[in-house]
């Protein structure tokens, strides 16, 4: 079931890596490519759970590109990225043929590469403060007590933010229209 799994997780990273970023090349590097095949060939002998209608990535990419907007597409990215290098290394840690691990090693580092060429920035720090509020217990009371008592203050910045987005967004199409008359 784990090898089953593991196998549709490494199928979804070809496919991203694949041309499905939104930002430069649409290719894979010769290197890069040879490693996946061999990787596929090693880790994919029946592929039947690989076309069971639930891609572990692919998914998200066709959302990604729909409804976030670039720094949350960017973080969501590095998101995945980041979830690709821990499935890896832990495909490196149960796999006993050293030859796989360094293939594993190789396009970890391709990854990684990717991740800070195309997704530098703040998606890093962004991303361990999305962790550590999807870590907060809903069931504890004394959370919920916290969480009722910063409500307020908590509602004024969303709203805050809420209107600056819908300036920036009214002045982007004016700008826009205005190019359009002209």
């Amino acid at each position: 079931m784990i090898a089953h799994h593991m196998m549709a997780l490494f199928w979804g990273v070809c496919l991203v890596t694949l041309g499905q970023m939104t930002y430069g090349e649409a290719s894979v590097p010769e290197n890069l490519d040879k490693s996946i095949d061999e990787l596929k060939v090693y880790y994919i002998k029946d592929d039947r759970e690989l076309h069971n209608a639930h891609p572990v990535f692919l998914r998200f990419l066709k959302d990604i590109k729909v409804n976030l907007e670039e720094p949350e597409q960017n973080l969501l990215m590095s998101i995945i990225m980041d979830t690709y290098s821990r499935i890896f290394t832990q495909m490196e840690k149960d796999s006993q043929d050293e030859a796989t691990k360094e293939k594993l090693a190789h396009v970890q580092e391709h990854l990684e590469k990717l991740q800070e060429n195309y997704f530098p920035g703040k998606s890093a720090e962004l991303k361990k403060y999305a962790e550590t509020l999807w870590a907060i217990k809903e069931d504890d009371p004394v959370v919920q007590r916290k969480a009722l008592f910063e409500l307020k203050r908590v509602y004024r910045e969303a709203t805050q933010l809420k209107n600056l987005k819908n300036k920036e967004r009214r002045r982007r199409q004016a700008r826009i229209t205005k190019k359009q008359k002209s």
